[in-house]
């Protein structure tokens, strides 16, 4: 009997996977810094990763993937550092050698770090209206300037408008990780207009969108600001951030040590309100914070001799739009000494603070050790306390994560 011939096997290739497959396998990849190897491996895995809707499912299944904090130190005569984030053993061989891609040696020196989303960062020019949005990984930069619209008077009546910037922020949504031409940013100036001596001198916070899909600019809000901020805007802006989270951001006024200014990211419309009164307390960005929120509500939380105040505000609701202490927490008893009446608390800008609902804060005692202090980091559930060396708590600075920009730009 003559043996059945069986046709021959043909050896399976990585052409003959699916891009539906390769997607389930790719997004279980443990992270961007793997992607990178795979999408330098073949054509079909770069296809699939290159997919315009493939960054956006990997990232909510997986999270962003921070390679470390730009610091950006007011008090140091506006320096910036890069503290990178320890990474992986198997990871260090990719990732090890890229300080030259998180420079921020070209953009230009003196400028104010605002915001970072995804691998962009926002930055202005001191003294001047122009905004910088640049990529240290791909080292473009984008400089356009911030248009402001006289809303003092009738033309002619004041004179000497002088505009400060006080902050860019980027707008896009959490899942999408921008690039260089489909960013957004909201753009946050104080306008002073000085008159001949006639009248007061006439304050306004203005909110402006730029959008770099079509070089487009949108007025939003505006509201007067002079009964709480000071003159010599050019030389000192008198309002000073104190956080943003939940699609708000609020500054607390030098004058009006009570008052925060609140602006809706949504609509661009500007609010005030006042905090709970206390006798002997004066807020400033080092006691007052922004820690969460969401629409229409905003999560504050002071520093209050030997406590914590967490404070909530809601826009209208059953409260009437008015702030209120939702709960107070001690300072852990390890960190008060009755012995060192010179003791004071105040908040520090750390990459750990950098995350929602949590705060560090730093207990420093007049007569206690020159080179250490007590800090304690608390969040919703939680304090921990520790003792820490001073030259790792340095005031004035703002922490902003800056992550590993889409993948595929890596590879080309």
């Amino acid at each position: 009997m003559a043996e059945e011939k069986r046709p021959s096997r043909q050896a399976t290739t990585i052409h003959d996977i699916s891009d539906d497959t390769l997607e389930v396998i790719l997004l279980r990849v443990p992270s961007p810094v793997v992607l990178i190897r795979a999408a330098a491996t073949c054509k079909p895995w770069r296809r699939v990763i290159g997919d315009a809707g493939f960054l956006c499912r990997f990232r909510r299944r997986n999270g962003p993937y921070v390679l470390g904090h730009h610091v950006y130190y007011s008090d140091y005569g506006g320096r910036t550092a890069f503290n990178p984030l320890p990474a992986a053993a198997a990871e260090i061989a990719i990732i090890g050698g890229i300080s030259y891609r998180t420079s921020l040696d070209f953009p230009p020196s003196s400028s104010v770090l605002h915001d970072s989303c995804g691998g962009l960062l926002a930055s202005s020019t001191i003294g001047s209206l122009e905004i910088n949005v640049c990529c240290p990984w791909t080292l473009e930069q984008k400089l356009f300037v911030c248009p402001t619209t006289s809303a003092c008077g009738a033309a002619g009546e004041f004179l000497c408008p002088t505009t400060v910037i006080l902050g860019a922020f980027f707008l896009n949504d959490p899942d999408d990780t921008p690039n260089m031409s489909s960013f957004r940013i909201l753009c946050v100036g104080l306008r002073e207009c000085r008159h001949d001596g006639r009248k007061a001198t006439v304050v306004q916070i203005q909110s402006i969108v730029y959008a770099a899909t079509d070089n487009s600019w949108l007025q939003l809000g505006a509201m007067a600001v002079s009964d709480i901020t000071q003159g010599g805007l050019f030389w000192r802006p008198s309002l000073e951030l104190v956080g943003r989270a939940g699609g708000s951001i609020c500054w607390c006024p030098e004058r009006a040590s009570n008052v925060v200014l609140h602006l809706d990211e949504s609509s661009g419309e500007f609010s005030r309100f006042t905090l709970p009164g206390h006798a002997r307390v004066r807020y400033n960005r080092m006691n007052l914070r922004v820690i969460g929120g969401d629409a229409g509500t905003v999560h504050l939380v002071r520093i209050a001799y030997d406590e914590l105040e967490v404070l909530r505000y809601a826009r209208g609701g059953s409260n009437g739009g008015k702030c209120v202490v939702e709960r107070r927490i001690r300072v852990p008893q390890m960190a008060i000494d009755e012995q060192n009446w010179g003791r004071w608390y105040y908040f520090s800008d750390t990459e750990d603070a950098a995350a929602p609902w949590r705060i560090i804060v730093l207990c420093d005692i007049v007569e206690c050790d020159d080179e250490y202090v007590w800090m304690f980091s608390a969040d919703e559930m939680n304090i921990e306390l520790q003792r820490v060396q001073k030259s790792m708590c340095r005031l004035g600075g703002r922490a902003f994560p800056y992550e590993l920009p889409w993948t595929i730009c890596v590879c080309l």
